[in-house]
């Protein structure tokens, strides 16, 4: 099991998580990208090329076990306003077959690291939504303490997003 950077080698696979979210959770948010651009777009809001406005710099990786597409995790190299309320440093998703598998867990605590080596953080903001049992649990299964419950407004509708935070 590995954390890459988008590769092409793994674009099918990764387009196949992408049909299985649509089986899935037809009525959901998009929950991965483009195959067409995913490469091009992470490399692009790693370097902060061309961000769109209230985007920071981020870095993609996918997870990779055994040659198929598990899951994506964004890491998020600072907060601004907005993220401090909804997204926070980091923002993950684990492909629909492959859910409740202890993947989710693992990813994130791969990810921590790359947190402190590379992006020198001490602490990370994570959110989810109040209704998000697995997030939930992958989140307090690396460390992560409720801050506090806030109401965002989004266009799915209203959401009560938790707030936390793991030091790592």
């Amino acid at each position: 099991m590995k954390l890459i950077r988008p590769h092409k080698k793994f674009i099918q696979s990764y387009m196949e998580a992408i049909e299985e979210d649509e089986i899935f959770r037809p009525h959901g948010e998009i929950l991965f990208s483009d195959p067409e651009t995913i490469i091009e777009r992470s490399y692009n809001l790693e370097h902060g090329i061309h961000l769109p406005i209230n985007y920071v710099k981020a870095t993609t990786f996918w997870l990779i076990d055994k040659e198929k597409f598990i899951g994506e995790i964004n890491i998020r190299h600072e907060l601004n306003s907005s993220l401090m309320n909804y997204g926070g440093n980091i923002g993950y998703e684990i492909r629909q077959s492959e859910c409740c598998k202890n993947y989710g867990t693992k990813m994130l605590s791969m990810a921590l690291i790359y947190c402190k080596e590379t992006l020198n953080l001490n602490k990370v903001l994570i959110t989810c939504d109040d209704d998000n049992i697995g997030s939930i649990k992958v989140i307090e299964n690396n460390g992560g303490v409720l801050e506090n419950k806030v109401k965002n407004s989004l266009s799915r509708g209203n959401v009560i997003t938790r707030r936390y935070w793991i030091h790592i």
